[in-house]
Formats: structure tokens, C-alpha cells, sequence
């Protein structure tokens, strides 16, 4: 039935790298300006909210996931290559999902946005 959602993250980069398949650059690490709260990297734009005891710092790093801009976090690599990517993947520990901002909005917001209809 959904045929994809037994494949890890691993699963779908070596799938990437055997097709030869193009990716937007936004997958791969370079220096960019993000704002660190707790854990997350927040990419800063236009849309950004900066607090006042925030500091905007360049750090290298890349998007696991895309979605919009405000509820895409970064994650801290150096992995600039599908290859490389690959050799991460191997020893990452936390989920994908977890840079996804809009997850962390409270204790409960995995189970909000399912009940609101999100999922």
C-alpha cells in the first residue's frame, strides 16, 4: 500500500546516488545564516524572528528535509556529495523528522496536528 514508508533515509539517498538523481543544493552542507535554538538550526530570511538575545551565526550545515521555510530546521554537516551524505547517514541518530521546527512547538504538537488534520 505505501510501498515507500518501509525505506530508511539511508534507503532513499543510496536510491539517489544509484539513479543519478538531481537534487536542489539546499540538501547539501555549505556555510549559511541560522539562528541556534536549543538543538534546532533556524535558517534565517525575511520571515525570521530574531530575539533580542539571539545572534545570527554562519554555520555549516544542510537540510535533511524541505518543506516551508518557517518549519525547516538545519542539521550541522560538512557532507557536500551524495557519497558523503551517504557515509553520514550511517551514523546518525536522530530522526529526519526531528529538524522539522513546527515538531517541537510544544509536548503535545505531534499529537495537535494530528488531530487537526495535518497527517
Amino acid at each position: 500500500m505505501f510501498p515507500l514508508s518501509n525505506w530508511t533515509e539511508e534507503d532513499i539517498w543510496l536510491y539517489i546516488q544509484r539513479e543519478d538523481i538531481p537534487l536542489v543544493p539546499l540538501y547539501f552542507a555549505k556555510k549559511r545564516a541560522v539562528v541556534v535554538r536549543g538543538n534546532q538550526l533556524i535558517p534565517v530570511t525575511e520571515h525570521t524572528r530574531v530575539a533580542k538575545n539571539e545572534q545570527v551565526e554562519e554555520v555549516m550545515c544542510r537540510f535533511r528535509t524541505l518543506g516551508c521555510t518557517p518549519c525547516t530546521g538545519a542539521v550541522r554537516s560538512s557532507a557536500t556529495s551524495v557519497d558523503e551524505i551517504i557515509e553520514e547517514m550511517k551514523t546518525m541518530k536522530l530522526s529526519e523528522r526531528s529538524t522539522r521546527i513546527i515538531d517541537h512547538e510544544s509536548k503535545e504538537a505531534m499529537e495537535d496536528k494530528k488531530r487537526d488534520g495535518y497527517f
